[in-house]
């Protein structure tokens, strides 16, 4: 058994170290002690929940079964008995030998996942262990959950059930109440994009398909080709038309500016302009920014680009359901900052980005646990940081160390990626 390692709970919080093992696709157990023989463990897959459990009484699986009323306790003693006796778990015995449906176990696993979490949050004493491997007999079993989704729901039960301790006002109450159950709407992507996007979904696509489908728009082929001739391409010789620019840059990094430009289009008429333009130019700085430093590490541009720029994007939702409230701006403030990464994650769901995209605009305020470095995290908090601090000053020396980056390097690329912004912003 490998030890990743170990942390008092009172240090990590049992959200972030879920979400740092969720981000990171890890397969591990996670155990936490506790006095009064209370301990905890989870069982995670490639990121995902496939098991939990606890040695409180009622917060066994086996009990939580018979709790739930899905099956009685002499079912649950015969399946525990019979999938030992044949070296299988007991959620696989459950649904081969049809006693619960795929559906319902994992419903009841997510119950109680959740059900552990808020006990967690309650008292965060503990300590924690995180090991390797998973044992074997729960390897590609029938459950796997979500593990942001249920951490999610988890919270959003602890605020609720601590309104009264946590003193806020009616604003933060309804404003929390319409995002966690996702009453808004999220920005549609612009038509262009979405016909380049789908383009590009397809292997076969060729330079010319993607030529003929910018040049109808005039305004477009001029910002494009401003920022590939820009100095944070560097690129040798004018670049004077889009055929040129695709086959010298790619049509995967015309797509990114196409994108950025696109984004920075956008409107939205329940949100202060100022507001909602200041959100969007610091997204495509980001990107940009994020995009150059890729580079520098020999990480994936394309993934910085888009992670990059739709890291705050959760916040112009944030603000535009904040419009029919009063509140506070300290204590707004506070709650754009906690809510705004899982609000831009399901807008690059909706837009139908990967799952990497997804968890890294998710998970984009986590920090480095352990030995273990997420580098594009760490690159793209790298990028925020400078682009909210241009002299350099507030970027985290540690974050530059787990990078090996110079913060010269970071400045460099900081001056290029401000001219490309500065070319599109131009037109």
């Amino acid at each position: 058994m490998g030890v990743l390692f170990q942390v008092e709970l009172s240090f990590m919080p049992i959200q972030d170290i879920l979400q740092w093992i969720d981000m990171n696709r890890l397969t591990c157990v996670v155990t936490i002690s506790r006095e009064n023989n209370s301990g905890v463990t989870f069982y995670l897959e490639k990121g995902k929940l496939v098991l939990a459990g606890s040695q409180k009484k009622g917060l066994q699986f086996g009990q939580f079964l018979v709790a739930s009323g899905a099956l009685s306790e002499v079912q649950v003693f015969q399946a525990l008995t019979e999938s030992k006796s044949k070296g299988v778990s007991l959620t696989r015995y459950l649904v081969e030998n049809a006693l619960v449906s795929p559906r319902v176990l994992a419903d009841i696993t997510s119950d109680l996942v959740e059900k552990l979490i808020l006990d967690l949050l309650a008292n965060n004493a503990g300590s924690v262990s995180i090991t390797t491997p998973l044992p074997e007999i729960l390897a590609n079993g029938p459950v796997t959950l979500e593990t942001a989704r249920v951490l999610f729901n988890a919270v959003r039960i602890y605020d609720e059930q601590n309104r009264d301790s946590l003193q806020r006002d009616e604003a933060i109450e309804g404003i929390n109440k319409r995002l966690y159950n996702e009453d808004f709407q999220l920005p549609v992507l612009p038509g262009m994009l979405m016909q380049l996007i789908s383009l590009m979904e397809d292997d076969s696509t060729t330079v010319q398909e993607m030529v003929k489908l910018i040049m109808t728009d005039q305004v477009l082929i001029s910002r494009i080709l401003k920022v590939a001739n820009s100095a944070f391409y560097s690129v040798s010789g004018q670049v004077d038309s889009i055929h040129y620019a695709i086959v010298r840059l790619g049509m995967r990094e015309v797509l990114n500016i196409v994108t950025g430009i696109q984004v920075l289009s956008m409107q939205n008429r329940d949100i202060p302009q100022e507001k909602f333009q200041a959100i969007l130019d610091g997204a495509l700085k980001t990107a940009f920014l994020a995009s150059g430093l890729a580079r520098q590490l020999r990480e994936d541009p394309e993934e910085a680009f888009l992670g990059g720029l739709l890291l705050d994007l959760g916040k112009t939702v944030i603000l535009s359901v904040a419009k029919d409230f009063e509140i506070e701006e300290s204590v707004f403030d506070e709650l754009m900052h906690s809510r705004h990464p899982e609000i831009g994650a399901m807008i690059a769901k909706k837009w139908n980005y990967p799952e990497s995209i997804q968890n890294l605009i998710r998970y984009h305020h986590n920090r480095n646990f352990g030995e273990i470095v997420n580098r594009m995290i760490a690159l793209l908090q790298v990028a925020d940081q400078a682009v909210q601090s241009p002299s350099g000053k507030e970027i985290d020396p540690k974050l530059l160390d787990s990078l090996d980056l110079p913060l010269e390097a970071v400045m460099e690329v900081h001056s290029k990626a401000m001219d490309s912004f500065n070319q599109i912003k131009s037109i």
